[in-house]
């Protein structure tokens, strides 16, 4: 199946990734803030959505999974990658009713196959109250998941997205901090541009043309054609978008959404380090960094970063920062 979107964004970094990586992942990148989580169960609560099933797309080892299921009776996180999963499954974890999570390898656009829901209904569909992604749509095509989400959730039921665009500092409270997070920003939308895939890109601009149903069916080619009336199953005016501290922005004596965490400078290379931007520099560049002729692309920013904070006294011999992300969350409903 062709479509005239440029949504068809298959991961090719990490549905690929091997245990090792997969572990990596999972100890370095950490899980969805408790406001974060609060404010998705909100949404999804307070327009009639119920705690019964919760279905996490695009899981990767589990992080935010493993937050919103104590919210629910059952859970189930699906991803394409098998390392993924395993590395979900290695980590005990259950829900409100005391039953563990289940975790299937399974792509976003297949989500009616998943042989979990056969317990919930007799054919899977119209069986899960909530579905989440968090960090991942942009690597789905987005009308296969509109039309595979509305097969398998409730009338009314609810789907929930969002990603954290950039990873930058607090001004307001890092000595030298304006200067280091134009830093920031610079090395991720110049040093890292040229490595980024279209989802990349998404994740930058805050999901702004992610593909929301509505907008896909206008422009589905004749061979999707079946999947309007699924697409139709989701009313625009219901649709909420929620932006938080869009450019990285912070007032003073505000914080970011998301919360101020204390970060060394280690602790954030290493959260960049599973970026696949960097994973596909890395992969580019390998010959190079191996023969000394360049830096490794984080070990140089690690240094520039350590020199901009010396260059103000209350810097000097400082290796941590406060950091945070802008954030969207996206929240669209299916009709009752």
């Amino acid at each position: 199946m062709t479509s005239s979107l440029p949504h068809g964004r298959e991961d090719p970094t990490f549905r690929n990734y091997d245990s090792a990586s997969a572990q990596k992942y999972l100890k370095l990148r950490p899980g969805p803030p408790k406001k974060l989580i609060d404010l998705v169960i909100s949404q999804h609560t307070s327009s009639g959505g119920q705690l019964n099933l919760i279905l996490d797309v695009g899981c990767g080892p589990g992080t935010a999974t493993r937050c919103l299921a104590p919210h629910f009776q059952h859970a189930i996180g699906a991803d394409p990658g098998e390392s993924m999963i395993e590395a979900a499954r290695s980590v005990p974890s259950s829900t409100k009713s005391g039953e563990s999570i289940t975790y299937e390898v399974s792509p976003a656009e297949s989500l009616s196959d998943l042989s979990r829901l056969r317990d919930f209904s007799p054919d899977g569909t119209e069986c899960v109250d909530l579905i989440t992604a968090s960090v991942s749509a942009h690597w789905f095509h987005m009308p296969r998941f509109w039309g595979e989400a509305a097969k398998i959730l409730k009338p009314g039921g609810t789907v929930i997205i969002w990603c954290f665009g950039g990873y930058n500092v607090d001004p307001n409270t890092t000595p030298n901090g304006a200067k280091l997070r134009d830093f920031f920003l610079k090395f991720e939308v110049e040093t890292l541009a040229p490595y980024e895939l279209p989802g990349n890109k998404l994740v930058r601009e805050l999901y702004v043309d992610l593909g929301m149903p509505w907008e896909c069916v206008d422009r589905l080619s004749e061979d999707e054609s079946e999947l309007k009336p699924l697409l139709d199953e989701f009313d625009e005016k219901n649709f909420v978008r929620l932006e938080f501290n869009k450019g990285s922005n912070v007032a003073p004596g505000e914080s970011f959404f998301t919360g101020r965490e204390m970060t060394t400078l280690l602790q954030m290379k290493g959260v960049l380090d599973t970026v696949s931007s960097v994973t596909r520099w890395r992969e580019a560049n390998k010959e190079m960094v191996e023969k000394g002729e360049i830096e490794d692309i984080m070990d140089a920013m690690v240094k520039r970063a350590r020199e901009i904070l010396d260059e103000v006294p209350e810097g000097r011999g400082r290796d941590w920062v406060d950091v945070g992300s802008a954030l969207v969350v996206l929240v669209v409903k299916k009709r009752n």
